[in-house]
């Protein structure tokens, strides 16, 4: 019986160590850092994919199509465009003549020149027309195309002005008379032959006068048979004088002097 607790004491130690062999394997387990290298590998991949869509940013030929934008030539007169819809181009420099012909809006039109002491109407010649014609029009409806300092003065503003082919004669009864600065010219009224009316002004005044100091041209239509003019006496250098014209649709009567009061 003495021997009985040695060998009980040789089997608890045998049944310890059998406990400890199998508990060994299960640290082994904890192994889990081998997942760790394919995490890190898909993240590298995913994160070199991410910068290829950076090289389709290259687009500047987009900017090519300005090329195509030509500007036109330059005239080689002096030369300016009508700049607004639609402008009237005169038999005279001055509002009160015969309507000549309508200009549009773009038309190019060479300028020959303005009227002496007239510099609001420019005489041009419509190069776009076929044939080409001359008229005048007030600088206001054209933009210039080169220095104003090329636009000459011309003396006469009958460079274009038509004359009836009717029997009419100049007007008659043609006074003036002076009260201060304004100077009132009459005349007498003549009748219209069937189907002659302009239905635009029937009489026309053209004025060499003082007016705000300085000694200009002007020009009046009316289809009255008086008109008011302004001339101050005595301020300017130049004596002040004044003709008068009948007109219809085929032109102007001759001219009549007005005895400048």
């Amino acid at each position: 019986m003495r021997g009985s607790p040695a060998l009980l004491f040789i089997a608890v130690f045998a049944l310890l160590l059998a406990g400890c062999s199998a508990l060994a394997p299960e640290p082994t387990a904890t192994a889990t850092a081998t997942d760790t290298p394919t995490l890190t590998a898909s993240a590298t991949a995913t994160a070199t994919a991410s910068h290829t869509p950076t090289a389709t940013i290259t687009l500047t030929p987009s900017i090519t199509p300005t090329a195509s934008q030509t500007p036109p030539p330059t005239p080689c007169f002096t030369w300016g465009t009508v700049n607004v819809e639609m402008a009237s181009c005169r038999f005279g420099p001055g509002g009160g003549y015969l309507l000549a012909t309508t200009l549009y809006e773009g038309n190019t039109v060479e300028v020959l020149g303005h009227m002496a002491l007239n510099e609001n109407w420019w005489y041009v010649n419509l190069v776009e027309y076929r044939p080409a014609r001359k008229c005048w029009v007030s600088q206001e409806l054209i933009t210039l195309g080169v220095d104003r300092s090329l636009v000459y003065p011309i003396d006469n503003p009958h460079l274009v002005l038509p004359y009836t082919t009717q029997p009419y004669e100049p007007l008659k009864g043609v006074r003036a008379t002076r009260q201060g600065n304004i100077v009132t010219v009459y005349w007498e009224p003549f009748t219209y032959l069937p189907g002659d009316d302009s239905l635009q002004n029937k009489y026309l005044i053209e004025a060499w006068v003082c007016q705000n100091g300085e000694f200009v041209f002007r020009a009046y239509g009316t289809n009255n048979t008086s008109i008011e003019i302004q001339d101050e006496k005595g301020n300017c250098s130049n004596a002040s004088r004044a003709r008068a014209f009948g007109s219809d649709k085929h032109g102007y009567t001759g001219w009549v002097g007005v005895p400048w009061p």
